[in-house]
């Protein structure tokens, strides 16, 4: 769906920005819900589900591949780092790095596995309701992860990675899975009213539990009702674009640090954070579209 391309590519710039230190990333906090939403909801937009052997072997191949890669080459990364300034992340992760990976920000890759796994199932489970009852219970599941997610607090601070990242993207897989259902079904209608409903349940338990996770998942539930309506033939550049959305997660955290150290080494005023983010977003792309013309381009 062109309009999910569109929303997912504003995500990700977001979340790269985010990382790369922009200021005003208060704005787009809805960025990671909406990113894992629209994951969910293709994997559950499919007509029929896989064999689970078969999904498991195709999202190994898509997902836990790449993520081995990227973790050697994060890890002579922070090799170098460590060498050079005596930090490594990898030892401050400690065993959690065999989840997460040599840099924090590859967490979602596994996350992303477990995902479609689950949607995969949980479409299974569900295939004998009508879709509306399977996107009620879904979103129900999702509200009452957030108040959980909420009243235990934890996901708050980053200590722990990666747990308090996927007790954060949590709901989203409920969501998605609802989302999915009902764009499956070609119920525009039906996606809209899911997400005002979720979006003013969310705002409910914003402000009883004073929780700002809701509100983001609400914002974001109202961009991804938006971008489903948003129906036209793409052009080639987006889809161009969106087939290098993983490779520019991937790669982003090389391209920031390259630039951090290039920068501070220069006899030059450091960047502006918002030139440097917008620095890393550009030359991040650049580096996936070039990784995707050589044999590499299975691994972005």
């Amino acid at each position: 769906m062109a309009g999910f391309d569109v929303l997912r590519l504003v995500a990700l710039a977001a979340i790269v920005a985010f990382h790369a230190g922009a200021p005003g990333s208060r704005y787009t906090a809805w960025r990671l819900p909406a990113l894992t939403i629209i994951s969910a909801a293709l994997a559950a937009g499919r007509r029929e589900p896989r064999p689970l052997a078969e999904q498991a072997r195709r999202s190994a191949i898509r997902l836990l591949a790449p993520w081995a890669f990227w973790c050697a080459v994060y890890g002579a990364v922070d090799a170098a780092i460590y060498w050079r300034l005596g930090t490594s992340v990898v030892q401050e992760l400690g065993p959690r790095v065999l989840v997460t990976g040599a840099s924090v920000h590859l967490w979602y890759l596994p996350f992303a596995f477990v995902m479609i796994l689950a949607v995969d199932a949980a479409r299974r489970l569900t295939e004998g309701l009508p879709a509306a009852g399977t996107c009620a219970l879904a979103a129900t599941v999702a509200l009452a992860a957030l108040v959980a997610v909420a009243l235990d607090g934890s996901y708050r601070d980053d200590a722990g990675t990666p747990w308090p990242q996927w007790l954060r993207a949590i709901p989203a897989v409920f969501l998605g899975l609802a989302v999915g259902t009902a764009t499956r079904r070609g119920s525009g209608r039906g996606v809209a009213l899911l997400a005002t409903s979720t979006a003013t349940a969310c705002a409910a338990v914003a402000v009883g539990l004073g929780d700002d996770l809701a509100a983001r998942y609400g914002m974001a539930m109202i961009l991804v009702a938006a971008a489903a309506s948003w129906r036209f033939d793409p052009p080639r550049w987006l889809t161009d674009a969106a087939g290098l959305a993983m490779g520019v997660y991937l790669i982003h955290m090389v391209v920031h640090r390259a630039i951090y150290f290039a920068f501070n080494r220069l006899p030059t005023p450091d960047l502006p954070p918002t030139a440097q983010a917008l620095a890393v977003v550009a030359l991040s792309f650049a580096a996936a579209w070039a990784l995707s013309r050589t044999p590499l381009r299975r691994l972005v």
